[in-house]
């Protein structure tokens, strides 16, 4: 009888779990930003979702609003606050993080690169650094350093995907586009097909592939 009642309170959570992040979704979809703070600011939302789910949640819907100053103090209060899962903490330091290097917010950038270094991991906090060097910065120095940290096998996954781009980066800026592709090639593979790389990685790709296309088609 006790299993069969944990299994009813379980189920009934879950259902207005559910039914919270539809409402939260469908709002985000209006660019409803009242309705999301109302919802996210509700304690049985704190309660049910997690503290960290609503401040993402509000996070999202500030930056699609048009009031920066909102959007700026709540991107500050999550780099300072500490949640429960450190996971969820690293991940939205680190999509919020490249996806301002992308659109070459250095501000922004600069304020969540202050919150990686208080990480204290000094694998991620390197990259994480070279990376705004390259995007921010434009420095196109760090080739042969990013390259032995690749061949050293030092990252994996998404971060070598991150250094491979910064390596293309630097090759494109210098007007190497042999090289710049190359690098832009490899890079796609270590990136999931949503990362937030993609889609400026593919568009350069094609760029230099034209590019290139073009050269051979002059030279023949």
């Amino acid at each position: 009888m006790i299993i069969f009642l944990a299994f009813v309170g379980y189920v009934g959570v879950q259902a207005v779990k559910n039914f919270q992040l539809r409402n939260l979704n469908m709002s985000l979809r209006k660019n409803d930003g009242e309705t999301v703070e109302r919802l996210t600011n509700m304690a049985t939302s704190r309660r049910i979702l997690g503290e960290y789910t609503c401040d993402l949640y509000q996070l999202r819907a500030r930056y699609m609003g048009e009031d920066a100053a909102a959007f700026e103090e709540k991107l500050k209060q999550m780099i300072a606050t500490t949640y429960k899962n450190p996971a969820d903490k690293k991940s939205f330091l680190e999509q919020y993080y490249h996806t301002f290097l992308i659109r070459g917010k250095g501000t922004y950038a600069a304020w969540l690169l202050e919150g990686i270094r208080a990480v204290r991991d000094a694998a991620y906090v390197k990259f994480s650094e070279q990376a705004y060097a390259v995007m921010i910065d434009h420095r196109t120095d760090l080739i042969d350093e990013m390259i032995d940290e690749i061949n050293g096998k030092h990252y994996y996954g998404f971060a070598l995907g991150v250094i491979l781009f910064m390596v293309a980066r630097q090759y494109e800026a210098l007007g190497d586009d042999e090289h710049a592709l190359i690098y832009y090639q490899n890079a796609k593979v270590c990136f999931h097909p949503q990362a937030v790389y993609v889609p400026l990685l593919e568009k350069q790709m094609k760029q230099l592939e034209e590019r290139t296309q073009t050269g051979k088609t002059v030279l023949s």
